[in-house]
């Protein structure tokens, strides 16, 4: 009826999937209620204290990784602790060089090579509880959001004679943090930095390296150099296998190539000296937005220019003559003076007073796999309460293991298969990242006697697989392969996985991603339009005048 007062109506009421979803919210709240009354946080400790504790602070190419090998040299029995499988094995190379192969050690995850030899090399995850001496490398890592507990259990209960820590300066207020009494020794630069300003990408001499911050960029700029340099331009970039990295770095540092094009694996762990290094950009996405640089991330990088004994200082600048390529000078200059000033009155580049942990499976009080997500929940929220002040100590992300936890527990639904507690807990804690988490989910498969998996397997372990395989296709075989190595040394046979069939895969998809890397560089799709062929920015099919017209 017209003038009618119309009526608020009833609310709708919930869908019965929203209906489940609630419930299920409110169950586990619940569940992570129950679970905190079992948690009960302790820290790990050390039954003795070390004889002497002293660490080497300074920036990248001041020799304080070179002096603490040597110390452990001298020594003849101890621990290298890092934290790349790149960084153990180049110690372990160095070491077996100077003491025979017989007297050092390789232990990663992915490898083990004379483990039992009295001098070990390692990644910090892989590292001995205790021995005569310790030498922690990055220290500062203690404070990385997602693996630092690695570096903070040494820290609490390495149980060795000597310690001997390695880091940037930054780190200083967390090494007093852990040990007060700690000898402090500061290492300068063996040669000084110097901004040059811009540099065009036509003028670039033998020895430099460019710098960009994605995997298309650095492809798309060693497609233009190389029509400067033809043949004579190398790459390095996180998802290359580490035979390839390696094949790069020896072909620029042999002199076979002008110029590297890299991404910002140089500021970790690659060792790679070279006489003039320039940014060709200055921003980068770190997963959520794109952001400038910080000073430290460009310090670290720009650490890489200079070789000392043949050049007086690194030159570090910023590369010009590329449209989509837009560095800032100012910000790459600021950043070659550390300008925070530490506790102690030294100048850095950060403060790093905090070490990161996460719970040992003890810690959390379950003896059902099917109750863990809900103890590391509830385990989360107690240490944030009890380290929430007046603490060095901060709870590290738990989100990356319990997004692991729920791809398997997920599958093993799928296929009514069980695991049990350790076996569960071994396997969320591989070094696996989101991206692979699926593969991850069939290995648990293989695990719990699930049989057909193992097709899946022998597909995936196949290097016959990569004869026409594409760039992209052989770097994820070669993560592909990483994971199945450190799966064969905890579960050797399982599903048909070994360490030989494993290793066969990884040395093939290195061989194929150089190859392709050769046919992308000479010939590149990368940074081309695809529809005129001219220069264009990588992350964009069409250059601006094609896009314009469509």
């Amino acid at each position: 009826m017209p003038g009618r007062r119309q009526g608020r109506g009833r609310a709708k009421r919930p869908s019965r999937s929203q209906r489940h979803e609630r419930a299920r919210a409110a169950g586990t709240r619940e569940a992570v209620r129950r679970a905190e009354r079992s948690i009960e946080i302790t820290l790990p400790r050390r039954r003795f204290e070390p004889d002497s504790v002293v660490a080497h602070l300074g920036p990248t190419n001041s020799g304080k990784t070179y002096h603490a090998l040597e110390a452990l040299k001298e020594r003849g029995r101890g621990v290298y602790a890092g934290p790349l499988r790149m960084l153990a094995q180049e110690a372990h190379r160095r070491l077996s060089a100077d003491l025979g192969e017989e007297a050092v050690g390789l232990v990663t995850g992915e490898e083990r090579v004379n483990e039992t030899a009295p001098i070990i090399c390692c990644t910090v995850e892989m590292a001995p509880s205790a021995g005569d001496v310790l030498v922690l490398d990055e220290v500062q890592w203690a404070d990385d959001p997602e693996r630092g507990s690695a570096w903070t259990r040494l820290l609490l209960a390495g149980e060795f004679r000597d310690i001997l820590l390695l880091g940037a300066l930054d780190a200083e207020p967390l090494v007093l943090e852990a040990f007060p009494e700690a000898e402090i020794k500061i290492f300068e630069r063996m040669l000084p930095l110097e901004f040059v300003g811009e540099r065009s990408f036509r003028g670039l001499t033998p020895g430099t390296v460019v710098v960009a911050f994605s995997r298309k960029a650095v492809l798309a700029l060693a497609g233009e150099l190389n029509r400067l340099h033809p043949g004579r331009i190398s790459v390095l970039y996180g998802a290359m296998p580490l035979s390839s990295r390696r094949e790069e770095i020896d072909r620029f540092l042999g002199g076979r190539s002008d110029v590297t094009v890299a991404t910002d694996v140089l500021g970790h762990g690659v060792n790679l000296p070279c006489e003039t290094l320039l940014f060709a950009e200055t921003t980068k996405f770190d997963g959520e937005s794109r952001r400038d640089l910080l000073p430290w991330e460009l310090a670290q990088i720009a650490g890489r220019a200079g070789r000392f004994g043949l050049v007086e200082r690194g030159h570090v600048g910023t590369l010009t003559g590329i449209g989509w390529a837009n560095a800032d000078p100012g910000l790459v200059e600021s950043a070659l003076q550390p300008h925070v000033e530490l506790p102690s009155g030294h100048l850095g580049y950060r403060i790093v007073d905090e070490a990161r942990i996460r719970p040992r499976l003890g810690d959390l009080g379950v003896d059902d796999p099917r109750r863990l997500d809900a103890a590391l929940a509830a385990w989360h929220r107690v240490a944030t309460r009890e380290w929430a002040y007046e603490s060095w100590l901060a709870v590290e992300s738990l989100a990356p293991i319990r997004g692991r936890l729920a791809a398997i527990q997920r599958r093993l639904a799928e296929r009514s298969r069980r695991l049990d507690l350790e076996d569960t807990w071994k396997l969320i804690n591989a070094p696996v990242d989101e991206d692979n988490a699926e593969l991850l989910a069939t290995l648990a498969l293989a695990v719990a006697g699930d049989g057909a998996q193992r097709s899946l397997l022998t597909f995936l372990l196949d290097p016959a697989r990569l004869r026409d395989c594409t760039l992209e296709e052989a770097e994820q075989a070669g993560r592909t392969a990483s994971i199945l190595r450190w799966f064969a040394l905890q579960y050797p046979g399982v599903g048909g996985v070994t360490i030989e069939r494993a290793s066969a895969l990884e040395e093939a998809a290195a061989e194929r991603v150089v190859a392709r890397l050769r046919l992308e560089v000479d010939d590149p799709t990368i940074g081309r339009c695809r529809s005129c062929g001219k220069p264009c920015a990588p992350w964009f099919p069409l250059c601006d005048r094609c896009f314009g017209r469509r």
